[in-house]
């Protein structure tokens, strides 16, 4: 399912991006030979008029093949040949694609708002510091419980979504934080640490970082190392070889540590009156985990039960239409932001999400109802509207780039240096993809457990 629900969502995005090309052609009455969803061997197809009609068999793109496309091989006077046209004409056929997917974005985020999006009840809160984690790069700088984040850098944060959005784009980065404490303004130095998890940027005063986090073994897998240990569903974790456990984050740490060798855990039933019950002390031996790359005991925690609390807020029309339009460009923002960090090197490009992760998260998504895989929709189009922006030959935005020297120039530029920084151009995307592919990979399954599944 996880493919299904991919393909649906690079399918979608691609056929609208691909329709704002072929209407800004058919508009302007300039030809188009084919129109594609899909890259590779013909699966299906027809044609009506001018133009045929395919799907593909590879799903991981689309192509619009405009009459004239090539300005040497077309013939002069060819009224429908796209190379004939003046350069505004052509403009507008190459901006059609990127503009169908951010007016995409601009449809579907209001009408997520309409239906109702779940997200973090903290999320809309004043980013007031409710506890700092111990040696974290926000305790090194002197943060305390109470401070009230004004700015990170030059960005003011009004809430904890934009705190967090900014935290996330500045890994082992210093920055200036700006906080309220006592009704005092006062400004710290923080060096910025990098998540492993996804490596953003990690402050240790992050809400998910402590609430619903308790060390409570909600489910113990069967035949498992806390199973044979003796530890029981419902049993909380106190101490690690006589060293006192606050949280999960920090319970697991300690048992990664012990790099496989036997551990004390002091455990009490999660009880009414939990105080009162006699506290035990168990020896077990961590496994090593392949998949996630760590020693593990084989306790889980219920989300559900103690995760992040979430709400549901619905809007009606107008509102869902100026938030909606407010949301799309904190995202877009972001995205540039992104990339500006990308291009300077501040930013691994292991953040960033290949096939296997959208593939993921589009699933995820999908199983979360309609209105988080339209918000994911959306998000996605928006991405794929401003990178095809970009000035990087192979995109529209390379194109775009080109007739600008054109009209510099007053002339095109030789087809032989267009091909050469179009190779250039996909040389570089597909090594970026590549290489995020092969973050994806490793991410999820590991490459020697890959090797192996391969291998039967």
């Amino acid at each position: 399912m996880t493919i299904l629900y991919f393909l649906i969502a690079l399918g979608l995005l691609v056929f609208i991006h691909e329709f704002g090309h072929f209407l800004a052609a058919k508009i302007q009455k300039i030809g188009v030979e084919k129109f594609s969803l899909g890259f590779g061997p013909k699966l299906l197809g027809f044609t009506k008029g001018e133009t045929t009609y395919l799907i593909s068999a590879l799903p991981m793109g689309g192509y619009v093949k405009l009459h004239g496309e090539d300005a040497e091989s077309a013939k002069p006077g060819d009224a429908a040949s796209y190379s004939g046209r003046p350069i505004g004409q052509r403009a507008r056929v190459v901006v059609a694609g990127p503009l169908m997917n951010l007016v995409l974005a601009m449809v579907l985020m209001p009408v997520v708002l309409m239906i109702g999006r779940t997200e973090p009840r903290f999320y809309r809160d004043p980013p007031v510091i409710v506890e700092v984690e111990p040696a974290s790069a926000a305790a090194v700088a002197g943060l305390r419980r109470g401070d009230r984040i004004l700015k990170i850098g030059t960005q003011e944060t009004p809430d904890w979504h934009s705190a967090l959005q900014q935290i996330i784009l500045r890994p082992r980065e210093r920055v200036i934080v700006t906080v309220e404490r006592a009704g005092n303004r006062l400004e710290r130095e923080v060096w910025l640490e990098a998540d492993p998890s996804h490596q953003g940027g990690l402050l240790g005063v992050e809400p998910p970082l402590f609430v619903g986090q308790e060390a409570v073994a909600d489910e113990v897998i069967p035949g498992s190392a806390a199973e044979q240990g003796g530890i029981r569903s419902g049993d909380e974790v106190l101490a690690i070889n006589g060293v006192a456990i606050q949280r999960w984050r920090e319970m697991a740490e300690k048992i990664d540590a012990s790099d496989g060798k036997p551990v004390r855990i002091d455990v009490r039933q999660e009880t009414t009156g939990a105080a009162s019950q006699p506290i035990r002390r168990v020896t077990v031996t961590p496994r090593f985990d392949a998949g996630s790359k760590r020693w593990v005991i084989g306790i889980q925690k219920d989300f559900e039960k103690r995760g992040v609390p979430l709400v549901k807020q619905r809007y009606p029309f107008f509102q869902a239409v100026a938030l909606g339009f407010e949301e799309n460009l904190k995202l877009g923002k972001m995205t540039l932001a992104v990339l500006g960090r990308l291009v300077t090197l501040k930013l691994s490009y292991k953040t960033l999400g290949g096939p296997v992760r959208i593939a993921q998260a589009s699933a995820s998504a999908a199983k979360g109802g309609i209105s988080p895989f339209l918000y994911f929709l959306a998000f996605l189009s928006l991405q794929l509207g401003l990178l095809n922006l970009l000035p990087i030959p192979v995109l529209d935005g390379g194109h775009l780039f080109f007739m600008g020297i054109e009209k510099l120039i007053r002339r095109p530029l030789p087809m032989r240096i267009r091909l050469a920084a179009e190779q250039a151009g996909f040389v570089l995307l597909v090594g970026l993809m590549v290489l995020v592919t092969l973050h994806d990979v490793d991410s999820v399954w590991g490459f020697r457990e890959l090797f192996e599944k391969l291998q039967g």
